[in-house]
């Protein structure tokens, strides 16, 4: 269901729509749960490039759904680079 939702978004919305990174978030996050870490490396890459929301920048390296992929380089790669998206998108207060 996740997969069809996304697939629609993806369609209507396009991808760089915030909504449909966080779909894209989501759906890594249940393929990182399920031990699917290329595919859940695959979606949360796409999701940060086509504009997670700041909460999910912020988040995805202490999100409990995503620890299968600590240690793993390209989650590191991925964190480092989420970050200054994060930066650059946050209003200041």
């Amino acid at each position: 269901m996740l997969r069809k939702t996304l697939d629609s978004q993806r369609r209507v919305l396009r991808p760089d729509d915030p909504h449909t990174a966080d779909s894209m978030y989501g759906l890594g996050c249940l393929a990182a749960l399920q031990g699917r870490k290329d595919e859940a490396l695959s979606l949360l890459r796409e999701a940060v490039d086509h504009g997670l929301p700041v909460p999910g920048d912020l988040a995805i390296e202490k999100e409990d759904s995503l620890k299968s992929l600590h240690g793993d380089p390209r989650f590191v790669a991925l964190v480092a680079s989420a970050k200054p998206h994060a930066a650059a998108t946050q209003t200041p207060k």
